[in-house]
């Protein structure tokens, strides 16, 4: 059973989680980020019976609110038009963080976006060999230069960088091209992996379309943003309708009115088109957004073109009159009901939510649809409250969802003031009420407990800050109060209480296996079988050599070390024949002596004798391998292991079954502890199999052996 964790600090904002699709767990606790990294198996069973929660995990608090000049130049006092409310003076908070789709970071890891109070949008990441969390980058530094040649005015400059909010896009996974479908290729990171599409809103009324890059040079990481497309609302739309249009107020509201919350909807690659819902001011509103995937596969300069790619405008098809009568707070949550050709999307609103249900043509932007789209509200009403409904006192706190790519048609809602509901979609268009929510239990529990233990008469009350999901499984922080009382809280009496548990409500027993997460189905290193994925590395390997794409071959050290590795451990003929004239290619072009491989391609399961010193030091001697400590060859008996002859006994690399004999270059599997070379630590003297190694993990980015994700 997996037990709540209580934490020393305090959320600081109503969405406070954020769980990524590799485990780790994110909380916003002020000034710091909280990063929980569930530990494998192996680590549970070494550290013995576990005896709290909070052992179960890795955990990692970093702050998040220390920036350089160059990071965040000062900023002045601007003119009226441009004065803005102080965010500059903030402590820089945290008040949002979302995680990226896996395929960005470093082994193809999530990047963490952390939203501070000062309006800037920061990436981070684990850099290292101790995996400290680091900011990589800082997205308003891309609006800048792309803002920066279009606009004098300082202050708009500095409107048009500031941020308000942000929402990562699912990857837009480019189909593989007919080049990419060659036997002698591997599908490109586009197909496996996707683009990374991220959308911020400024405060300027302007959406900006990204897309966040990862250029990798050794040891440094850099991510860049290119600009796809602007979308800006139309300044003589009302906001507040109720207020008169012509009044000082009215202006001064629609002048300063922001994008609070946004987020995005399914692809659809017919039209390759996807709708992002935004709530601007209090009105509730969808951007199309159209790109041309051909367009994002120059992935290797460090810009784009200064003109955006890409075209956004409103879909009007979603437009409704009943939406007029509603005044919209966020968040927001699509929900996609393929089974019914129809989409919901649910909006917060003051005290309750209302569900918007669309059919997929008008969710395209085919004409006017506005008849098909129906409205529900859903008002949260006091549990407590006496009489009829329509006068009971209602929630006004703020709403929170899960992740939205949940795979269940169920729409999980919290609100600050602890109310937790329900609400199921069928297909056949049934009306199913809403309920309470199961996992709701647990937190009553924990509030019926803080109650008697300070003997507070029934009146403590608990809030949600916030929810989130990984497969099934979903997390709530929750704090405790009194209800009758003003609280008295200093910082080291701070907690904040995190549960798990099923969409059922029961309590969770394990934790997903982050560590291990499922690699992507359309990986090279991802199919069925770890002999598959070992059979698919040794076949593009060999076949290196016949690439007529312009791409300089591999290194004659892997290329050795792959034909050994297969008369050793292979029983693919076909990769034995590739083997053989690998064999023979490699002894013609550097006179090496291979007659013993060549003859030994003819049978299976052999082994390879270690090289003498007149061989190690004759023709070809660079595609043997040698020890370093005592300068004698290696033998070829097993592709886990080498051991030459005076007993040093070294790991081989999961991927290029070179030895690994310096510790320091070493990555492994999340998953199943294999050991492969990092390309970013090994030694720069050899640049040829530095290359090729960065190359060959550029595309076997995942372990060989169970699909499982790299770690330092």
């Amino acid at each position: 059973m997996l037990g709540p964790l209580e934490l020393p600090q305090f959320p600081s904002c109503s969405d406070c989680l954020a769980w990524s699709a590799d485990g780790e767990l994110a909380i916003a606790a002020g000034e710091f980020v909280q990063v929980l990294t569930p530990k494998t198996a192996n680590e549970k069973a070494e550290q013995g019976p576990v005896q709290k929660a909070i052992n179960n995990w890795h955990s990692n608090r970093f702050r998040v609110n220390v920036f350089t000049e160059s990071e965040w130049p000062t900023i002045y006092p601007q003119k009226r038009d441009h004065f803005s409310l102080g965010g500059e003076q903030s402590l820089s908070t945290v008040v949002g963080l979302a995680w990226s789709p896996p395929g960005l970071a470093k082994f193809r890891r999530c990047v963490l976006a952390v939203f501070t109070s000062n309006l800037l949008l920061s990436l981070y990441e684990p850099v290292g060999i101790q995996g400290k969390w680091t900011r990589v980058a800082i997205v308003n530094d891309s609006l800048k230069l792309y803002f920066q040649p279009q606009v004098q005015d300082e202050g708009l400059a500095l409107r048009k960088s500031a941020i308000r909010s942000f929402s990562w896009s699912p990857p837009l996974k480019v189909p593989a091209t007919e080049q990419d479908a060659d036997s002698l290729a591997v599908p490109g990171f586009e197909s496996r992996w996707g683009h990374q599409i991220l959308a911020v809103a400024n405060d300027a009324k302007e959406v900006i379309f990204l897309r966040v890059r990862s250029l990798v040079a050794v040891q440094s990481p850099r991510y860049t943003a290119d600009v796809l497309a602007v979308a800006s609302w139309d300044a003589s739309s009302s906001n507040y309708p109720e207020i008169q249009p012509s009044s000082v107020f009215a202006a001064a509201l629609k002048s300063k009115a922001v994008t609070s919350s946004m987020t995005w909807g399914p692809w659809f690659f017919a039209d390759d088109g996807r709708n992002l819902a935004v709530v601007h001011g209090s009105r509730l509103r969808v951007l199309k957004f159209d790109l041309d995937p051909t367009t994002l596969r120059q992935s290797s300069g460090i810009g784009m073109s200064s003109e955006p790619v890409a075209q956004s405008d409103e879909n009007t098809s979603l437009y409704s009159e009943q939406l007029q009568d509603h005044r919209f707070t966020g968040p927001i949550k699509w929900i996609d009901m393929t089974d019914a050709q129809q989409l919901c999307l649910a909006a917060g609103v003051f005290g309750g939510i209302v569900l918007l249900t669309i059919p997929y043509s008008a969710y395209g932007g085919q004409g006017k649809n506005s008849a098909k789209i129906h409205l529900q509200n859903l008002p949260f009403y006091d549990d407590t409250a006496s009489g009829s409904q329509s006068e009971a006192p209602r929630h006004w706190d703020p709403v929170t969802y899960p992740d939205p790519e949940s795979q269940t048609l169920t729409l999980h809602v919290a609100t600050g003031g602890g109310n937790a509901i329900t609400k199921h979609f069928a297909p056949d268009h049934e009306d199913i009420p809403i309920l309470k929510a199961a996992w709701r239990n647990q937190i009553d529990e924990m509030r019926e407990q803080f109650d008697f233990d300070r003997d507070f008469g029934g009146l403590a009350v608990a809030r949600i800050w916030g929810l989130t999901s990984c497969n099934d499984i979903i997390a709530s922080a929750t704090t405790l109060h009194p209800g009758d009382v003003i609280e008295y809280r200093t910082a080291s009496e701070d907690r904040v209480i995190i549960t798990f548990s099923t969409t059922t409500g029961a309590v969770a027993q394990e934790l997903p296996d982050a560590q291990a997460s499922t690699p992507d189905p359309n990986s090279p290193s991802g199919p069925d079988s770890p002999g598959s994925r070992r059979d698919a590395a040794l076949r593009h390997i060999l076949n290196s050599q016949h690439d007529e794409r312009g791409r300089p071959p591999l290194s004659g050290k892997i290329l050795y070390a792959a034909a050994c590795s297969t008369i050793v451990a292979c029983d693919n003929e076909e990769i034995i024949e590739q083997a053989r004239q690998v064999l023979i290619r490699l002894a013609t072009v550097t006179g090496a002596d291979l007659n013993e491989e060549i003859s030994k391609c003819s049978t299976t399961n052999s082994t390879v004798a270690a090289k003498p010193s007149g061989e190690l030091s004759g023709p070809g001697s660079h595609l043997f391998e040698r020890c370093d400590i005592c300068d004698a060859g290696l033998a070829w008996y097993s592709t886990q292991e080498a051991q030459c002859a005076a007993g040093h006994l070294f790991v081989r690399c999961g991927l290029t079954a070179l030895a690994i004999q310096d510790p320091g270059a070493s990555k492994f599997c999340s998953g199943c502890g294999q050991e492969y070379l990092n390309e970013d630590e090994m030694d720069a003297s050899d640049l040829e199999l530095q290359r090729s190694c960065q190359s060959l993990f550029d595309l076997f980015d995942t372990c060989t052996s169970c699909g499982g994700k790299f770690r330092p």
